[in-house]
């Protein structure tokens, strides 16, 4: 809870912003917490090769649910040039995560943490937040935050690392 805690305060401290929360060229932390939405253990080394946003959100995060539909069209757009969105739910009680998930779908891979221990891996400081990571599992970005004017930099940062 005291994660949960921080995060909101850090949400009304943070505006939308980039920022490195985990050190540019740092490897991807895992997530031994985090379970997928088939009930697997969330393995994010099976994304090496691809360009990766790791997205933490929560049901309670109004910037979380506005960037969703976003996430899923970008990552439609690139998928098959090798770029893929993974989001993580910190939401306490999964289910509400999932109920959500019903009445607003996304195409991309879910995973559930509601006990925050990958978030903590992460460093995250604030909802929601988003890594980038190149092809050779490396943080390139964090993306604290979101607002629709934060789309270009968001798109142009996905055709740099994919172009890589």
């Amino acid at each position: 809870m005291k994660w949960l805690t921080n995060f909101c305060a850090a949400l009304m401290l943070t505006g939308s912003s980039m920022a490195h929360a985990l050190h540019e060229g740092q490897a991807t932390p895992q997530c031994p917490s985090a379970l997928t939405d088939k009930g697997q253990k969330l393995d994010l080394t099976a994304y090496k090769g691809k360009v990766l946003l790791i997205d933490f959100w929560a049901t309670w995060c109004g910037p979380c649910q506005k960037s969703m539909p976003f996430l899923n069209s970008l990552r439609n757009q690139h998928q098959r040039e090798g770029f893929e969105v993974v989001a993580i739910n910190v939401d306490e009680d999964s289910e509400i995560a999932r109920e959500f998930l019903q009445a607003h779908p996304v195409d991309y891979p879910m995973a559930f943490d509601p006990k925050g221990e990958c978030p903590a891996q992460f460093n995250v400081e604030a909802m929601p937040s988003s890594f980038f990571i190149d092809k050779t599992g490396k943080v390139r970005k964090v993306h604290l935050g979101y607002r629709d004017d934060d789309q270009a930099a968001i798109g142009k940062l996905v055709s740099t690392l994919l172009a890589e």
